[in-house]
């Protein structure tokens, strides 16, 4: 089955095509229907969030008319965002990303009074949890002197940040304690990381960007997690934590937050050095589609689903109990705060 990412009109005249997962289109039917997008002679070319990175490359192995590049999700949001972006003149046709990110593009165009770019986003079309992921003895660490395993949260790894391991069980050879993520205006995964540890801050996910004022140990807070770094030079730093983390294990990161399947692999390479929490609220990392408008995105249903459950995504929307994340205005905001702080 093929998924088809056009204006209406076009469906009916492609044989055998239907619109699946939300009816997804790359035009909302206000006069955004392009007809320069790459995608009409059955060629897709997508924009990969980092994250998708391996996702995309299986999907292109699997079908020869998909082509892909691959960059920070923060990075794809600033060109869609920019003013002279011209969705008939994009030279791609779709951004396989997770949320918020397609969100905050519709956020901040809007604020800025400018028209849509994207099509309708599909629903969600896998997910994973995120999680905590750091040496073994250093996890054990965190977790005495968070006082045990259900209480290593975020909040107490945002109190512990950059104290003196020597205050907290270790030695005064271990240096300070740094727990981290990825820059959460760049990666996907960093943003969501900084939510989870806002709503474990604030003890839910429904909090609002007044309660930063409302909270005056929330700033501070956070300015200590976001602060607490190893200082490790510009090429290194400039790689993802966890890959950080695995290349210099005993002089980088005590613990840092990403995806599941990173988390596990990266277990799995080091022969178990690593251990792998997974801290509540337990919010997953949500993928989606969105289409460039006017464009079609035209893919295979079942070579998507296959490369994404082959780089350890769990197909389908999150468990109907899982927390849902913060609000797209939200996410916003703590940028904004993220920023102050670093």
């Amino acid at each position: 089955m093929k998924r088809l990412l056009a204006v209406l009109g076009a469906v009916a005249m492609i044989g055998g095509a239907v619109l699946v997962r939300g009816a997804l289109t790359g035009d909302d039917g206000d006069g955004g229907s392009g007809g320069n997008g790459s995608g009409g002679d059955g060629a897709t070319h997508l924009i990969c969030a980092t994250e998708l990175a391996d996702t995309c490359a299986a999907l292109a192995e699997e079908d020869g008319d998909v082509t892909f590049d691959v960059e920070p999700a923060g990075d794809t949001a600033e060109r869609l965002v920019d003013p002279a972006f011209r969705p008939d003149e994009a030279d791609f046709d779709g951004w396989l990303t997770l949320q918020p990110w397609p969100a905050l593009v519709e956020l901040r165009r809007d604020l800025a009074n400018q028209g849509a770019v994207l099509g309708e986003t599909s629903d969600v079309l896998a997910t994973a949890k995120l999680a905590l992921v750091g040496p073994t003895e250093r996890i054990d660490q965190l977790v005495a002197a968070c006082g045990g395993e259900d209480e290593t949260s975020w909040r107490c790894l945002g109190d512990l940040a950059d104290d003196a391991w020597a205050d907290h069980g270790g030695e005064t050879s271990q240096g300070r304690i740094e727990v981290g993520h990825d820059d959460p205006t760049q990666e996907a995964t960093g943003l969501l990381v900084l939510g989870q540890a806002a709503s474990d801050y604030f003890g839910t996910t429904d909090f609002a960007s007044n309660d930063f004022d409302a909270d005056p140990g929330f700033r501070d807070w956070l300015e200590q997690l976001q602060n607490a770094d190893p200082g490790l030079p510009p090429a290194v730093a400039a790689q993802p934590v966890i890959t950080q983390l695995e290349q210099f294990p005993n002089a980088s990161w005590d613990a840092v937050g990403t995806l599941d399947p990173e988390a596990i692999a990266t277990k799995a390479r080091t022969s178990d050095a690593f251990t792998v929490l997974y801290p509540s609220p337990m919010i997953r990392a949500e993928v989606v589609l969105a289409p460039i408008r006017g464009h079609e995105v035209d893919l295979s249903d079942d070579d998507l689903d296959a490369a994404l459950e082959d780089t350890g995504w769990t197909l389908g929307p999150a468990p109907q109990d899982a927390p849902v994340g913060p609000s797209v205005g939200v996410y916003e905001a703590l940028i904004d705060e993220w920023k102050l702080a670093t």
